[in-house]
């Protein structure tokens, strides 16, 4: 009943590691966004550290705010990149295929 190769297929290694990828990312972004943006609102609200503008402390504010976009804007760029690539990745593959590509991915 139809193609015994095409009834033995696994989950593919590859797209597996690529979600894994893309939860911890999502997670991890979260929290960093949480994190910078307390920082942000603390050194924007002044609560933290002042000085007039150029003094230390105000280049420090504005130098973290500048990262804190700088980091939402590559993190918003490297999530759909990773997306892209599972939507490129089959969903089974065949025992061999799954085989090479763990090897692959464990540097043999």
């Amino acid at each position: 009943m139809g193609d015994p190769a095409a009834q033995q297929k696994v989950d593919n290694p590859w797209r597996t590691a690529l979600v894994s990828l893309k939860n911890d990312l999502t997670s991890e972004t979260e929290r960093l966004k949480g994190l910078l943006a307390k920082a942000d609102a603390d050194m924007q609200g002044k609560k933290v550290w002042t000085s007039e503008a150029g003094g230390v402390a105000a280049n420090f504010r504005d130098d973290l705010h500048g990262k804190k976009q700088r980091i939402g804007t590559l993190v918003g760029k490297l999530i759909p990149a990773v997306q892209a690539e599972i939507a490129k990745c089959p969903e089974k593959v065949s025992p061999g295929e799954a085989k090479m590509m763990h090897m692959q991915m464990e540097g043999y």
